[in-house]
């Protein structure tokens, strides 16, 4: 990994000041590369961090052998900050890149009421790792407006000493067309050894716009595969 651009212009007519951090990363491993996560340190001439970033995260698609650019967050700051002026300052930026493994969870009929959810023992035993305890979707009842929610569980148990940092579930909901109608994702991690419950949801339905519709869903794991740092001379934009 390595710095493309790493510079700043500014201050403006309220004393803040803009960045730009810019970088690029060669895939050496045998996996895609499709999530990655970036922290950022800015360190005076003393190096005493002034201020930072972290867990910035951004989608990729990384192949092995290529390299992409991407952009890493940066903190906001003013000019006072720096004591009136940048000066001397070393950029610090520590990126974690994720594969993602992929597993569908199946398509799924609505439920007809509020009080008849729907549920699908369709558990998933992920390597003897990850565990998922079945399916539940709920239809809410209607509102003021007459629309209505719905929400889906999912279950989830790490069984093993690895931390996953971040399992997202994805809900798909299609028509009887089999047209996408709205999407929605939820995510969290998983310490070893622990449970986690996944609940996407959607709001503002129509249930006429229902009618004969299900749910796809699917369950994306991100694993880490590289970690990578790299540091930089905060440079005047030219």
């Amino acid at each position: 990994m390595k710095f493309v651009t790493c510079t700043y212009n500014g201050p403006d007519g309220d004393g803040d000041l803009n960045f730009e951090l810019e970088l690029a990363h060669e895939n050496k491993s045998d996996h895609d590369i499709e999530l990655l996560k970036s922290s950022v340190l800015f360190l005076n001439e003393n190096g005493i961090a002034i201020a930072g970033t972290q867990d910035d995260e951004n989608e990729t698609f990384i192949e092995p052998g290529e390299t992409e650019e991407f952009s890493a967050y940066a903190p906001w700051c003013s000019i006072n900050d720096f004591g009136g002026k940048v000066g001397d300052v070393e950029v610090i930026v520590d990126t974690t890149f994720f594969r993602c493994e992929f597993h569908k969870l199946g398509e799924h009929e609505l439920p007809s009421s509020p009080d008849k959810p729907v549920y699908a023992d369709n558990s998933v035993d992920i390597g003897g790792m990850l565990k998922s305890n079945g399916v539940g979707i709920y239809l809410g009842k209607p509102d003021e407006d007459g629309e209505v929610g719905l929400e889906v569980r999912v279950g989830l148990r790490n069984l093993s000493e690895i931390h996953f940092d971040k399992i997202e579930l994805k809900v798909e909901l299609i028509d009887k067309r089999g047209n996408e109608i709205d999407e929605s994702t939820d995510y969290n991690s998983a310490p070893a050894f622990s449970g986690r419950i996944l609940t996407p949801s959607m709001y503002g339905l129509k249930p006429s716009r229902l009618k004969g519709c299900s749910v796809k869903l699917s369950l994306s794991i991100y694993q880490p595969i590289a970690f990578e740092s790299v540091v930089g001379k905060l440079e005047k934009e030219k």
